[in-house]
């Protein structure tokens, strides 16, 4: 009980940070973000260490180029390394050694901000947060048109920047969750499993539907899936990278068959 009251001390302490930087964040959000056109890891290594300092595990080294507008899948089994490679993506964690730069700017204290700022990501261990922070003039209609799109129109509403309930399936929230990335308008999604907890239906509609489209509007999406069939299945340009023992150890591009 101690540990879920400490986590939800410390999700109010981030919700109250977040109202007291309203201006600043909104200020930022009323311009587009710049976007991106190369991000690159050059012999990136992550290690994960033991109470006496020597290496666990380790992801990497990894050489990975993300062009804008790519769509990546990451496939590998469960300890492969495919969600640290992501947190290393979205500048989460800061790499033991080799680089990770974004149009030939590296990813340093001084720049991993500006680099954040580039990223929309959902984790399995996601806070959905009531409060739309981040968006400061929402589009009714295009809220509208999400909302019905994942079918949660009938479940909740946004009213002055707050939705009206997140009394919601872990399957809804998730897709809750989308929206907002998507309302966000990042120039990179980054996406870890987040079909896992949706039925058959919003399944096939995440990668037969929505991420076809989000490639064909080009947008740059990066999401780890053990969708196998699904994967095969889509009609869309994409690449596939699998990971196995914390190394990509191959690397497919698949064409549309249109």
């Amino acid at each position: 009980m101690s540990a879920a009251n400490t986590a939800a001390d410390n999700i109010e302490r981030l919700e109250a940070r977040l109202l007291a930087t309203i201006p600043s964040i909104e200020a930022r959000a009323v311009e587009p973000s710049r976007g991106f056109q190369k991000i690159e890891f050059r012999n990136v290594v992550f290690r994960y260490l033991d109470k006496w300092s020597d290496a666990v595990f380790q992801v990497g080294p990894i050489d990975f180029t993300l062009q804008s507008g790519d769509l990546v899948f990451i496939t590998g089994g469960n300890g492969s390394g495919k969600s640290t490679f992501m947190k290393l993506l979205c500048g989460l964690y800061k790499p033991d050694s080799g680089e990770i730069t974004f149009d030939g700017v590296r990813v340093n204290d001084s720049t991993r901000q500006a680099y954040r700022e580039l990223i929309a990501a959902i984790f399995p261990d996601y806070h959905l947060f009531e409060k739309l922070y981040g968006v400061p003039d929402p589009d009714p209609a295009e809220v509208d048109s999400l909302l019905t799109q994942f079918r949660l129109r009938d479940k909740t509403h946004l009213t002055d920047h707050q939705f009206s309930t997140l009394d919601l399936s872990a399957g809804q929230r998730k897709r809750l969750a989308l929206i907002v990335s998507l309302l966000e308008k990042r120039p990179l999604l980054l996406l870890d499993e987040w079909a896992a907890d949706q039925d058959p239906e919003f399944r096939r509609k995440f990668y037969y539907d929505l991420l076809p489209e989000l490639k064909r509007t080009g947008e740059t999406v990066v999401a780890i899936s053990h969708d196998d069939r699904y994967l095969d299945e889509m009609d869309v340009p994409a690449r596939r990278l699998r990971m196995e023992d914390g190394r990509i150890v191959a690397e497919q591009t698949v064409e549309s068959r249109g």
